[in-house]
């Protein structure tokens, strides 16, 4: 799986969830500049604090991965990578976090994110023993919830599995 955000196909398919599904006044989304994917919005921790982008997967498209590598620029704020699977707990779609390692402010760099780095989490709270299978992957994105207020953004070039 390689994106590079150049066709309607590749970016058309990306679609912001926010806070504001639980009450909170977060924003975000993504815009396509130049090849690029731009995230970027405002966290606001009163009754909420997360903004997310999210894009269908085919089943079966990351079976052969052990990772996802993506040329990003970020604003040197938390960002994690996410995934869905069909797998559930109590009714709910678990999803599966990494983080994304930081890098310098304002500045391209190529990062990793081994899926041995993944958890499952619902609504942000950790859950145990959830086991990611990525032959079943459904849905990526990245998600930002680090407890702190004001504007975001991250830059990302492309994405692809290894």
């Amino acid at each position: 799986m390689y994106v590079k955000f150049e066709t309607a196909q590749e970016t058309g398919q990306w679609r912001a969830v926010n806070d504001g599904v639980m009450g909170g006044k977060s924003s975000g989304g993504p815009r396509f500049e130049n090849g690029n994917m731009i995230f970027e919005g405002v966290i606001n921790t009163n009754g909420g604090g997360f903004s997310s982008l999210r894009s269908p997967v085919d089943k079966g498209d990351l079976k052969d991965a052990s990772a996802m590598t993506l040329r990003v620029k970020s604003d040197g704020r938390a960002y994690k990578l996410t995934f869905r699977t069909d797998m559930t707990y109590r009714g709910r779609l678990i999803s599966f976090q990494a983080p994304i390692p930081q890098t310098p402010k304002g500045e391209w760099a190529e990062i990793s994110v081994p899926f041995s780095d993944l958890s499952g989490s619902i609504f942000g709270r950790s859950l145990q023993g959830a086991k990611f299978d990525r032959a079943q992957v459904q849905e990526m994105g990245i998600i930002l919830a680090d407890d702190q207020d004001g504007p975001f953004q991250l830059e990302v070039d492309w994405m692809r599995d290894c």
